[in-house]
């Protein structure tokens, strides 16, 4: 089972969160300053001891892709959770996988990158 960390908020940057997969790649789900729903959602993968990263993901939740992935993912969350959040959406799509190449899958069936 995926190790999921707490969601960080930096003031003015906006909020992220570090995951641990199955296979022991780490992932950081990032969600930019602009806006409770929408703005820039990226999902990039840890490299050299967390020094580095590789992009995996990224997606625009004002573009129409980006809130129809948005939209199937915390469809079904309760309003008022982190579920329903950008952060908590992707975030629990992530920690579904168990490597780095099913969250490019995953992400690439959700919709075009951003």
């Amino acid at each position: 089972m995926a190790k999921v960390g707490p969601f960080v908020t930096t003031p003015g940057a906006g909020s992220y969160c570090r995951v641990t997969l199955d296979s022991g790649e780490k992932v950081v789900v990032s969600h930019d300053k602009g806006g409770f729903k929408g703005g820039r959602l990226t999902i990039e993968a840890s490299r050299l001891m967390g020094f580095s990263s590789e992009p995996v993901f990224a997606f625009d939740l004002d573009a129409p892709e980006g809130r129809a992935a948005l939209s199937r993912l915390a469809g079904d969350a309760a309003e008022g959770s982190a579920d329903a959040t950008p952060l908590g959406a992707f975030v629990g799509l992530v920690k579904a996988c168990p490597s780095v190449a099913e969250v490019k899958s995953r992400c690439a069936r959700l919709g075009s990158p951003a």
